[in-house]
């Protein structure tokens, strides 16, 4: 069954289409073999002469709450789930064109830059790496793509061990657990691009290696700017409540 996913994947209130997208539509070719949950290799790349490599970019997931997507990888807000073991194939309603379209806001997203993704409300939205392929528009922000599948999901302190390993199962990548929120730790590797492009183009075991050797600092990093603005809330509190005594009398 092939997999589709709408203009807006990931929507416009993401990552938003690329702005400034340029005319540079490029093909990334990528061998990936039939249905086979024993291999690990679903991104082996084909020789091509201008671009060897699929392109490694930033996005978001939501996990499912329910039982059955508890296993799911959805488009935040398309709400379609990511198909595991096989690529996500963009789909765009126009008859004009193939996603990803010069002019239209369709196709796979993906950023260089984490802390340009915007987040929604939930506690079930993660953070992770996608390989993009296939027919690629370039702009300013990032890319959009006709093909995709994740290298990697890093998820916060609101999924359970087996909901992860299930994920982890079923997509064959690893599933990262962390006790930051994916959103902070998007913006703590926002300041830090080393780390981020490490993370982004790394191996496995280079990912796995640093995230436990860095998360106990963004942990500390984390608690103490949740301890700053408790405070900065409960000074505002008792200035209120002392104001509101003093023009009482």
């Amino acid at each position: 069954m092939e997999s589709r996913a709408g203009p807006g994947d990931p929507p416009r209130r993401r990552d938003g289409p690329c702005p400034g997208a340029r005319d540079t539509r490029r093909t990334v070719s990528v061998t990936v073999p039939p249905l086979d949950p024993a291999r690990r290799d679903v991104l082996d790349v084909a020789p091509a002469p201008d671009l060897p490599h699929p392109i490694l970019g930033w996005r978001t997931w939501r996990v499912g709450r329910r039982a059955q997507r508890r296993t799911d990888l959805i488009a935040p807000l398309a709400g379609l789930p990511w198909p595991s073991r096989q690529p996500m194939i963009a789909f765009c309603a126009s008859p004009t064109h193939s996603p990803p379209g010069d002019r239209c806001g369709c196709g796979l997203y993906a950023v260089p830059d984490p802390g340009t993704l915007d987040w929604g409300p939930s506690d079930h939205e993660v953070l992770g790496v996608v390989a993009l392929w296939g027919q690629i528009v370039e702009g300013t922000r990032g890319w959009r793509a006709s093909h995709g599948y994740p290298r990697f999901v890093v998820t916060g302190p609101g999924i359970a061990e087996e909901q992860r390993a299930a994920l982890a199962r079923r997509y064959g990548v690893p599933v990262h657990r962390a006790d930051v929120p994916p959103r902070t730790l998007a913006s703590l590797w926002s300041e830090d691009r080393a780390v981020a492009d490490a993370l982004r183009q790394g191996s496995d075991a280079d990912v796995a290696a640093l995230l436990a050797a860095e998360m106990p600092e963004w942990e500390r990093r984390w608690r103490a700017e949740q301890a700053s603005t408790e405070a900065r809330a409960c000074r505002r509190s008792r200035w209120h409540s002392l104001r509101s005594v003093l023009q009482g009398r």
